[in-house]
């Protein structure tokens, strides 16, 4: 058995799943288990064998097949009209908040909306008329700014793509202990990220 990281309806985070395959490639779309049932997801880490006794994740399901692709792809286009038309609502409802993305489920259920907000936003109004227009259920999820630097991507101080977006498949305990443990100056421009959070490398040479 192996186990994977699989970043499902293109999520900012990934999720652990297990299968019997040891040789899906990163960039995979697979067909997974989900607590409403069939999800799709796409594989964001080579398998790792899993340790005896080691708590059991949902399965994956299957390597999605040509049907699959396609509902993917149609999903994914999808996503990005009502992505598109909810920054349009929002924007006529003088909504202070940011669009982020946009997925669909699987069987095209509901369409979920990612969002940042500086502060509360009563956002009821636009999902009554975003249900209208696209004739679906409709959830709206507010993420952090480290999910959002995650979803966008960015350079960090170093010069290269925050770690979050390039390998982090969720974010490590960061404290400001591990600061003064390096004898780093606690600036907040010298050990505070894009996301303005702690940086995540912070943890790197840290004394466990």
């Amino acid at each position: 058995m192996f186990t994977y990281n699989i970043r499902v309806c293109n999520d900012t985070q990934t999720t652990k799943f297990d299968s019997e395959l040891s040789d899906l490639t990163v960039g995979t779309h697979v067909i997974v288990e989900a607590e409403t049932g069939a999800e799709w997801g796409v594989v964001a880490s080579t398998g790792v064998t899993k340790k005896p006794h080691a708590s059991e994740n949902a399965h994956i399901l299957r390597v999605a097949n040509t049907k699959d692709q396609s509902q993917i792809k149609l999903l994914i286009n999808s996503a990005l009209h009502a992505q598109n038309k909810a920054i349009e609502m929002a924007a006529k409802l003088k909504l202070a908040m940011n669009i982020m993305s946009a997925h669909y489920t699987f069987d095209a259920s509901k369409v979920v909306i990612y969002f940042t907000a500086e502060q509360r936003v009563d956002f009821r109004e636009l999902v009554r008329n975003l249900a209208s227009a696209l004739h679906t259920r409709i959830e709206l999820k507010q993420i952090g700014n480290r999910d959002e630097v995650k979803a966008m991507g960015a350079l960090g101080p170093c010069g290269q793509e925050c770690c979050c977006k390039r390998f982090w498949h969720s974010y490590p305990d960061v404290t400001i202990k591990m600061a003064k443990q390096q004898n780093i100056a606690l600036n907040p421009d010298k050990i505070n990220g894009v996301c303005g959070r702690l940086k995540c490398c912070l943890s790197y040479e840290s004394e466990k």
